[in-house]
């Protein structure tokens, strides 16, 4: 006698979308949490505390959003986590608020970039090379020459020179 295999998903729950509203959700209210501290303001006079508390406050509301979508959506369970390309992408991103004072906007972009791509084998050299360019480009552009952000594109020693 064979037995027919249990399933093991819970009707049309999706367990990636409820994952990824849950922690959308608890980023949010760590975020709320801390930004109470900070004057909140009024629509017509914001405290700098009136973006991040809407920002976060949006977070939200999007983490409940897809919360009911994967509830309704087919099963999808979870898979492996992808621990390589999340400590990449994590720490690209920290070494750009770590270099940028240090050694300019533009080559803590290009920093990032790099270290971002090799969490993906699929990019070649030309092609993060011309990735590079594009995007320290539209910073430069961005940044420097259309909000003029007071933050140097160079190396501050190439500055001082």
């Amino acid at each position: 006698m064979q037995q027919e295999p249990v399933e093991t998903t819970s009707g049309k729950m999706n367990a990636k979308d409820l994952a990824t509203g849950v922690f959308l959700i608890a980023v949010a209210a760590l975020g709320l949490i801390l930004n109470m501290e900070n004057a909140l303001g009024t629509a017509a006079q914001m405290g700098p505390g009136y973006m991040p508390m809407l920002i976060f406050a949006l977070l939200a509301i999007l983490g409940v959003v897809v919360i009911v979508g994967g509830l309704r959506s087919g099963p999808d369970p979870l898979e492996k986590w992808a621990w390589k390309e999340l400590v990449l992408i994590l720490g690209a991103m920290a070494a750009f608020g770590v270099l940028i004072e240090r050694i300019g906007l533009g080559l803590s972009v290009a920093t990032v970039v790099v270290i971002s791509t090799l969490a993906d084998r699929s990019h070649t050299v030309l092609g993060v090379a011309g990735l590079t360019v594009a995007l320290v480009f539209i910073c430069w552009l961005v940044f420097i020459l259309g909000l003029n952000l007071n933050v140097s594109f160079l190396p501050p020693a190439l500055t001082e020179l």
